[in-house]
């Protein structure tokens, strides 16, 4: 059994009988999935803000980068990564689309997510003041929502419901 086939298997052993009638196998599997990636690239963004950066600005030579935005971008490389293959290969795996087709346009609609995303933390963090972690944490649950209807209607294109 493959590592896909297990991670499968172990999301689907949560897909009871209540939830058959609210959400679809495959919205149900998008969620699993963006529920592992969001762990995962929180505790990255975590990571990084505070012990890699220190909490403090990164000097680039002709700029400086706040610390939440440098944590954001390596947050945002692990988030793309791992969540395209989580979705290529447990959500949306009956696609009819290439895999470079579909790599191509998941990462057009990251390279957007990021956009709204630092434009959204520039603005909890700054204006708002709230913790970048928390901040992090709304901006991905916002942007997650939005992000089923694109998977499915966009990058992944022609994908049953599995």
């Amino acid at each position: 059994m493959t590592t896909t086939q297990r991670l499968t298997s172990f999301i689907d052993s949560f897909y009871w009988r209540p939830f058959h009638g609210l959400v679809s196998r495959q919205a149900f599997r998008y969620v699993a999935c963006g529920g592992i990636n969001w762990v995962a690239t929180t505790v990255c963004f975590w990571v990084a803000f505070n012990f890699v950066f220190a909490k403090r600005d990164v000097d680039l030579g002709p700029t400086v980068v706040a610390a939440h935005t440098a944590a954001l971008a390596i947050a945002w490389l692990l988030s793309v990564l791992l969540g395209f293959w989580m979705q290529k290969n447990i959500s949306f795996r009956s696609s009819p689309l290439r895999g470079h087709t579909q790599l191509f346009r998941y990462f057009l609609s990251a390279v957007a997510t990021l956009l709204i995303s630092w434009q959204l933390e520039n603005l909890f963090v700054r204006v708002c003041h709230i913790y970048p972690t928390v901040a992090f944490t709304i901006i991905y649950l916002t942007t997650a929502v939005v992000g089923f209807a694109v998977q499915r209607h966009f990058t992944f294109r022609g994908s049953s419901r599995d």
